[in-house]
Parts: C-alpha cells; sequence; structure tokens
C-alpha cells in the first residue's frame, strides 16, 4: 500500500508543477532582500576572484559581483522572483543554480567550483552549464541545507540524528557508519548546527575516495567565513506539559530540554585576509527514564510488577573557532579549535532494566584541525589537512555490586561497566585534483588512525549472576528464571580479574586514484582503485578496491540521465575488536565463565565454586583470517522533475564476503554439552571471517524545488537483507554448526520511507513537515537457557530459525511552522532578524514500540515492553544579525 500510494505522489510530480517566476509588476512594490554567499571549491575553500552574475528568465543579466578575498558575494534583485546565479572563474568549472529572491532573506548560499581545464568540456542544458554525466551529480543523493535545518521539523537541531534516517544499515561497516566534516573523517560534527551549510548522504556513491559505500557514511560541509560580522543565535526549548505521556511510563513526570546555540563570523581585527568562524552549544536535558520489568514478588508488591520513571539528566557544551588566512588568490588555510564536554546520567536505566544497574558517562574531546588549499596551477588543486585529537571517556557505576540478569525479566544490582577510555589520534588527509583534456584525476592518501588508545578497564569486577528457566529432559518447565532468581540456583556466572589498564594503538592507511573522464559530452566513466590498511589483521594486506560509475544522458532536456556503477568496499573494524585482543588474547586480564552445565552454581559464587581455579576464557583470531568486504552494485535512472527538482528510480545489490563472526572453538561437547575439550581453559572466542550476506533494495528518491511552493526530499526504499552472522561479537547458537544461522539480517526492514519538505516557505502560512515511516526488523525466540553450556544463553527452541520474527512497525509524522519578523522593515538585506517557531514531533502520537520480550515462557513473551517517545513539542527563537 505504502509504494503504491508513493509511487502514485511521484509520477504525478511532473504535472503539478507552475511557475515560480512572478511579474517584474507584480512585485515592484515589495522590498526584496539581497541574495548573499560564498564561493569555494569542492572542499570548501574559499575562491577570490569570482565573477557571480545573477540573470532572469529571459537571460538578461540583472545584478552582477565579484568575490572579494573571503569568498563572499552580495548582489540585489530588482524584484521577487525566480532567477539563475551563474558564477565563473577561470581554471573552473562554471556553476550555476537557480535562486528564489523574495521579501524575506534565505540562507547565505555556498556555492561550489570545480577544478577544470576547460569550460568547453561542460554540456549546456538549457539555460544552465550543469554538467550532467558528473559522477557527483547523482539524483539520489539526499541533501539537508542550512536553509533547510531552519525550515524544517529538526528535533534538538541534531540534524545528524535526522539525516541517519537516511542511510542504509546494510551498507554499514563494524565500526559502524562513517561521518566526514569538510572531507575529513571525523567522530563528530566539530561546529554547532548554525555553522553548518549543508549535510549530504550518498553523494557520488562509487567513489574511491572514501570507505564507505554512498548509503553508509554522512558528509558535513561547514560554512565559510563571511567578510562582514554576520551572527545567528538559537534558543529551543521543551517541557513535559507540552508533550503527552509515554503509554508505558507510570505518570508524565516533569521533564525539560534547553539548547543554547549559535555562531559568529566576520573578518579578525578589520583584517580582510583574516576571517574566524566561532561557533557553540549548551544543551541542558532533564528526562526520565521508564522501567517497565516484572521482578521477584513481595507482601509490597505481589504482583511483582516494577513501573518506574527514573531522573536520566544530560548536559553537553560544546565550542569551536577557526581562524582562516587568505595567503594570496592562490593559496589559504585554516586553523580550527573545537572542544566538547559532556556528562550522562542513569544511562542504560529503562525497559527491563532497574535504575540500580545504571551507570553514568562523561566525554571530553578535544580537536586542533589544520586545512591547506593551494590552486597549483589554472588545472592543479592541492588540498591537506591535519587532525589532532584527544578523547577522553569514563564511565561509573551507580551502585557497585554483582550484576543480576534475570532472562525475560529484569537486569538489576549492578551496570558493572565501570572503565576509563583515553584517546589520542592523529588524521591526516591529502587530495590532488588535476583537470588535463577529457580527465577529472583524483588522487590521494588518508590515515584516518594513528591512534594511541589507553583502556582503565574495571567491567564485571564483582561478577554477573545470570538466572534462566529450568526444564526437564522431555521439555518440561520445573522453575521459571524468576523462582530460579529466588532460590539463589543461577545459570550462569561470569567474573574479570587481573590487569586493568591496557595500552594498544590502531593504525589504519588509505590511499586512491580516480579518473572522470569525459568520453563524450553525453557519456562519462569515472574509474578508481582504492588501497586499505589496517594493524588488526597483520597478514592480509592486499586489500585493494576497484570502482566505477557510468553517466549516459538520455534526454539533455528533461535532464534524463542514466547511472550505474559498483565497487568493493573493504571492512573497517574499529578499536573494540583490538581492545578485546589487547585484554583476553594471552588472559591478561582473567575473564572466567562457568555454566551450570559444568557444575552447580550458588549465590554467592565462593560457595560452591573455587574461583582462582576456574580456566579462564580467550579470545583469538582464527588461522587465515581475511578482511571482510562487500561488493555493491547498482543501476538508477534520474530525470528532472518541476522547476528544480530531480527524482531518480533504481535498483541495487549488496553481497557481503568474509564476514566476521565468533565461535567458542572450545564449546562443551555434545550430548550433554558440559565438558569442554580443553579443560585448561573456558571459552575460546575465535574471530572469523566465514559469514556471508546477500541484500538487494529498489530506491525512489526526489529532491529539489518543485515549484514556488515546494521544496523538500524523500527517498522511498525496498529492501532484503539476509545473512547468517550478526557481527565480530555475534556467537552462533550452536557452535559446532555456526554456518546454520542464515536468516534475515538484524537491520533488515523490508518498507522504509523518509521525507522533510517546506510548503510556502516565504509566506507567513509556512509548513515544514517530517515523515518517517518504516516495518519492523526482525528478533529471535529464546529460551533464556545456556542449552549448550557456552554461558551465552542464545538457544532457541526447536526448530525456530534465527529472526523469525518481525517486530512493531514506525510511524512519524513532524510538523513546524515559523516566522521571521525584520526589526528594520526599510532595510530589507541589513535588517537583523528575530524568528520564532514551534514543532511538533510524532503529531499523531503512534505508540511506537521499541524493544520485544524475546524470552519464551517470561510473562511478557512477545509483547513490546517498551516505545520510542509520544508527541513532544518544540519551541525556538532564532535571532540573525
Amino acid at each position: 500500500m505504502l509504494r503504491t500510494v508513493l509511487l502514485t505522489l511521484l509520477l504525478a510530480c511532473p504535472l503539478s508543477h507552475a511557475s515560480a517566476t512572478e511579474p517584474p509588476a507584480a512585485a515592484a512594490s515589495v522590498a526584496v532582500a539581497a541574495i548573499t554567499g560564498t564561493v569555494t571549491d569542492t572542499t570548501g575553500a574559499i575562491v577570490p576572484g569570482a565573477q557571480v552574475q545573477l540573470h532572469d528568465a529571459t537571460g538578461a543579466s540583472v545584478a552582477s559581483a565579484t568575490t572579494d578575498s573571503t569568498g563572499h558575494f552580495r548582489l540585489q534583485p530588482p524584484h521577487a522572483g525566480d532567477f539563475t546565479l551563474i558564477i565563473a572563474l577561470p581554471g573552473f568549472q562554471t556553476a550555476t543554480q537557480t535562486v528564489h529572491a523574495g521579501p524575506t532573506p534565505s540562507a547565505p548560499l555556498n556555492v561550489p567550483l570545480a577544478v577544470a581545464a576547460t569550460v568547453t568540456q561542460v554540456e549546456v542544458n538549457g539555460n544552465t552549464n550543469v554538467d550532467l554525466t558528473a559522477s557527483d551529480d547523482n539524483g539520489d543523493t539526499s541533501v539537508m541545507t542550512a536553509d533547510d535545518l531552519k525550515q524544517m521539523p529538526v528535533f534538538d537541531n541534531d540534524y545528524v540524528s535526522a539525516m541517519s534516517n537516511f542511510l542504509d544499515s546494510g551498507e554499514g561497516m563494524t565500526a559502524g557508519a562513517g561521518l566526514m566534516v569538510d572531507g575529513v573523517e571525523a567522530n563528530r560534527a566539530l561546529v554547532s548546527p548554525s555553522a553548518v551549510q549543508e549535510v549530504h548522504i550518498n553523494e557520488d556513491p562509487y567513489s574511491a575516495r572514501y570507505y564507505w559505500p554512498g548509503r553508509g557514511q554522512i558528509e558535513i560541509i561547514t560554512k565559510q567565513s563571511a567578510d562582514a560580522y554576520h551572527g545567528e543565535l538559537n534558543f529551543l526549548f521543551r517541557d513535559a506539559s507540552m508533550n503527552a505521556q509515554n503509554r508505558f511510563a507510570p505518570n508524565k513526570p516533569p521533564e525539560q530540554r534547553r539548547i543554547y546555540e549559535g555562531s559568529v563570523t566576520g573578518p579578525l581585527w578589520h583584517a580582510k585576509k583574516w576571517t574566524f568562524l566561532g561557533s557553540f552549544n549548551r544543551a541542558e536535558e532533564d528526562l526520565n527514564a521508564i522501567v517497565n520489568a516484572n521482578v521477584a514478588p513481595t507482601p509490597e508488591n505481589p504482583a511483582g510488577i516494577y513501573n518506574v520513571t527514573v531522573p536520566a539528566p544530560t548536559r553537553d557544551t560544546e565550542f569551536s573557532l577557526r581562524i582562516g588566512h587568505q595567503i594570496n588568490d592562490q593559496h589559504s588555510a585554516s586553523l580550527m579549535y573545537s572542544f566538547q564536554d559532556a556528562t550522562n546520567r542513569n544511562q542504560g536505566v529503562g525497559n527491563q532494566t532497574l535504575p540500580e544497574a545504571g551507570y553514568n558517562t562523561e566525554t571530553r574531546e578535544d580537536d586542533l584541525v589544520f586545512h591547506d588549499d593551494y590552486i597549483v596551477s589554472p588545472s592543479i588543486l592541492n588540498q591537506a589537512s591535519v587532525v589532532l585529537e584527544r578523547s577522553y571517556d569514563p564511565i561509573s557505576n551507580v551502585t557497585n555490586q554483582p550484576r543480576i540478569n534475570v532472562k525475560g525479566y529484569f537486569t538489576g544490582g549492578s551496570a558493572q561497566d565501570a572503565q576509563v577510555r583515553t584517546e589520542y589520534n592523529l588524521r591526516a588527509n591529502e587530495i590532488v585534483s588535476w583537470v588535463k583534456g577529457p580527465h577529472n584525476l583524483k588522487f590521494g592518501i588518508n590515515l584516518p588512525h594513528l591512534s594511541r588508545r589507553v583502556l582503565e578497564d574495571h567491567t564485571n569486577s564483582a561478577g554477573t549472576y545470570t538466572y534462566g528457566p529450568t526444564y526437564s529432559a522431555d521439555g518440561t518447565l520445573l522453575a521459571t528464571a524468576i523462582q530460579n532468581y529466588q532460590s539463589g540456583v543461577p545459570s550462569g556466572f561470569s567474573i574479570q580479574q587481573g590487569r586493568t589498564r591496557f595500552v594498544y594503538h590502531q593504525q589504519e592507511v588509505g590511499a586512491f586514484i580516480q579518473d572522470q573522464l569525459k568520453v563524450t559530452p553525453f557519456f562519462s566513466l569515472t574509474p578508481g582503485l582504492r588501497y586499505d590498511w589496517q594493524n588488526f589483521l597483520g597478514g592480509d594486506t592486499n586489500n585493494f578496491s576497484p570502482r566505477l560509475s557510468f553517466a549516459l544522458v538520455l534526454d539533455q532536456k528533461s535532464e534524463m540521465v542514466l547511472r550505474g556503477g559498483g565497487g568493493i568496499y573493504y571492512d573497517r573494524i574499529g578499536s573494540g575488536p583490538l581492545a578485546d585482543l589487547a585484554r583476553y588474547e594471552h588472559a591478561d586480564l582473567r575473564l572466567l565463565q562457568v555454566s551450570s552445565n559444568q557444575q552447580p552454581l550458588c549465590s554467592p559464587i565462593t560457595d560452591c565454586a573455587d574461583l582462582s581455579a576456574l580456566p579462564p576464557s580467550l579470545v583469538e583470531l582464527a588461522p587465515g583470517i581475511k578482511t571482510p568486504y562487500q561488493i555493491n552494485y547498482g543501476i538508477s535512472l534520474d530525470r528532472k522533475v518541476g522547476e528544480k527538482g530531480t527524482i531518480s528510480i533504481g535498483g541495487r545489490m549488496n553481497r557481503g564476503v568474509d564476514l566476521f563472526r565468533s565461535v567458542d572453538v572450545n564449546a562443551p561437547l555434545p550430548p550433554d554439552y558440559s565438558q569442554r575439550p580443553d579443560a585448561s581453559i573456558s571459552q575460546l572466542r575465535q574471530i572469523q571471517s566465514a559469514g556471508t550476506q546477500n541484500g538487494s533494495a529498489l530506491d525512489i528518491n526526489y529532491r529539489g524545488r518543485l515549484n514556488k511552493y515546494f521544496t523538500g526530499f524523500a527517498w522511498y526504499t525496498w529492501s532484503h537483507y539476509g545473512n547468517n552472522t550478526s557481527g565480530i561479537s555475534w556467537f552462533p547458537e550452536n557452535q559446532f554448526d555456526p554456518n546454520a544461522e542464515w536468516g534475515p539480517a538484524d537491520w533488515d526492514e523490508r518498507h522504509h520511507f523518509g521525507f522533510y519538505g517546506m510548503f510556502n516557505s516565504d509566506h507567513l502560512l509556512n509548513l515544514g513537515v517530517g515523515i518517517f515511516a518504516n516495518t519492523g526488523k526482525p528478533w529471535t525466540i529464546t529460551t533464556g537457557t545456556d542449552a549448550y553450556g557456552t554461558n551465552l544463553f542464545n538457544a532457541r527452541p526447536d526448530d525456530v530459525p534465527r529472526n523469525s520474527e518481525t517486530g512493531p512497525d514506525y510511524a512519524d509524522l513532524d510538523l513546524r511552522w515559523g516566522y521571521d519578523f525584520k526589526l528594520h522593515p526599510r532595510e530589507m538585506d541589513k535588517s537583523p532578524t528575530l524568528g520564532l517557531s514551534a514543532s511538533a514531533f510524532n503529531v499523531l502520537n503512534h505508540p511506537n514500540g521499541s524493544y520485544v520480550d524475546t524470552v519464551e515462557g517470561s510473562e511478557d513473551f512477545g509483547d513490546v515492553t517498551s516505545a520510542y517517545p509520544p508527541r513532544r513539542m518544540q519551541l525556538a527563537m532564532r535571532f540573525v544579525f
């Protein structure tokens, strides 16, 4: 049904556009705001001396300007309406884009120019000079601009989380999705939301420049400094009095969120060649976690229902300062310092986790970023970046006592997660762009991690007791998990003892070369080759990744372009597996595990077991282990829709090879699973590269300006992913048959829809809309027992496959209204602006379930026991000068 409705709407789009150019006579009496912006190269470096012209619908030039030493320009339109902005500079490809002029100033534009040996290779299309065959002009890119961030319903101004809805988990990697800031990898955005120019997903999806596939990374482009002082201050406010009540909460506790955010830019001490951009963000959030668990009955609570709200406040302070210097017309450089300090209390609490099992976190990160751009010649551009990072992340337990895990009922006792992680990291990146004849060549080297990491590990130092149900040989239930807990009869126990401080290194290096070859004015090929190395798998270094994409213009007038491509993408491991090997490969930290299959257990464990006599658990790499990789390929058809919109329809395939999994190769032997082959060790976790994955997807995308009433972007995907592993830390049910785990991938959502749109952006009756919907993810039925004696508690009922059930669907409608008031109406383009807005999230208050009790035989088996937030309101005020 969802696909049918969406296809109908998208196919109707070409019929619904209307002219957006207002007659000059009708607009002559209305004050028109100036159009301002900054011209940069493709990585964000400022470009001075560019010629900027504004053309009306007849093609006549109505205003012109030249970018100053900071790349800034300002144009005054003669009337309201739509115009074409044309920017040209020798040595660069001419850029054009449609702009709208009205009484309300739009956000400053950021126009990137690509280096080019000759402009004649760019195929002129109608009134534009857009190269329709450019590899980074694919129509299925999702883009959120600075103007979108102001006009769309973005919760807490958190644009990274908002855009994450458009990522594809099937194209992620072991270390997670990628984040790029101004062309360099980063842990976070580094600047506050008001200092962000654009956010991209899936731009140039088969580029050899990146580790990740297009839908596996987010790319952030920050604003450039201006030649005059400008700034923006934002205040966002939420309070529980304006919200609905969570369906699982016993009451509506007091909650409040306050965000103070802004940025300021301009020349440094009136020196035109020195500029700065400063940003800050302070978020104060007083939230509550909702606990919905079943505990042991007491005289005061005979039903054993534990349903409470627990305060979980957070505080986050961030600021950044970037100073830029235009050395000459060909050379510019910048230096930025960025800081974050965040605290979170009672984390991990909620659903079936009791308050006593919570933990507190802190985050302190310092970043120093140096960036240098040098135009060697009209056809060669060199860009270099160096980043120094330090992060400090301590975690402390709310209480310190053994952890209690009663399968299907509750988790209590303590979080047992005390640790301190410190990282010192160097990142470096250098890219050379060289255009010669029909070739647009790019090559470079990346150093995303040259890090020294220190881990102070006190996790599980007091031990963890796990309680599951007990069954007879014929399958009769003898005791539930809660009954075994009341009787003090655990099913498993684990504890860590010994050395606690570990120092290890994470090293990663990448290099690439790519050429966009203009075969004909209507056809281009972009072959590329990438090489990646990481110290996790020292014996597997030949990780060459070929990439190839093409673009063929089928119809120039309608901008119909057939695109396709494919490539290999090697996995990124992250620091987690390195820490596991440092701690457990040689039992420097003794992980002791014992199952009731091996011996009777009790609580406290010292009454029935000698911990000093227990064998340790180890971690090792499988002999001949390889780096996993994905093979991605697809094809799509792009077509112009409306005034400045693009619709794209395509299909893609994904195949995962040599995927990671963990197997206990010292698992207890059948049939009773009580004796391990090597009694001198307990669990021997072997990290293997033996998993596989297959996936396919159908994508329908829209982005751009349909007409003067609507601008936005949307993405619908039908997809199906199947695999036999859930990642590097995942164990199969039966360690002797790890390949018998094929099923839907953990993230498999057959239907996924995301939409951001703005209606009547220049009108008092404007409306920003966000719609997100997807079918449920799969989940696995478990028995809550340690049937195989591995202390993993991942056993399933007989003949029940992995991920055989489907969780609840998700639906979310978000709305925003806002308006900007000019404080000096007679000076429209110079007047400070005061903006007010109100947003509502999950307007329909849909009860979106977030967790299902998977343990067969528990009180809530198969039921949804927690939900995402209900309807929430957000008020905001913005001051721009």
